[in-house]
């Protein structure tokens, strides 16, 4: 499944490329624009924007006006609307801020990337394949937050 995002909602783009979904969004982007590319290239419309959503129903685009207001609320709306399953696989998981794909990356080839210490205390790290961003991923002591908001997104979900 491939998401537009609006520029409401660049949070839970974040989060569902975490998942591994495949995700665009630019919070710059004009409503007849994400009409447009959402029904061009086959995409699910997900806003905030009710005449933006009424739009998109009215021209028969996949979309959904998420309503939640935290993001376990709105990543258990659309779980549930699309069954996605609310787990990460860092071998699925984009990169959260261009949505690129990830590939994991010998620690020795970060030594200028990520700070001594992470190089020191982890030993998987995953680098961006998007030349203009590269950014550096490992499961550090932050996935405590990121289990802790999908497991109550997968509560709020059944």
């Amino acid at each position: 499944m491939r998401f537009l995002v609006d520029g409401m909602l660049g949070g839970l783009a974040k989060w569902l490329r975490i998942l591994g979904q495949d995700v665009r969004y630019d919070a710059s982007t004009k409503d007849d624009e994400l009409l447009r590319v959402a029904h061009e290239e086959n995409m699910v419309l997900l806003t905030r924007d009710e005449e933006l959503y009424q739009r998109a129903i009215a021209r028969k685009i996949p979309s959904a006006m998420v309503l939640g207001e935290t993001e376990e609320e709105r990543l258990a709306q659309i779980a549930s609307t699309f069954g996605l399953h609310l787990d990460v696989n860092m071998a699925k998981t984009k990169c959260p801020e261009c949505g690129s794909d990830l590939k994991e990356t010998p620690k020795s080839d970060l030594a200028d990337e990520v700070p001594k210490a992470s190089l020191k205390m982890y030993d998987r790290f995953w680098k961006c394949t998007n030349q203009n961003c590269e950014k550096v991923y490992w499961v550090g002591s932050h996935w405590d937050r990121i289990r802790q908001t999908l497991e109550e997104a997968r509560k709020l979900a059944s």
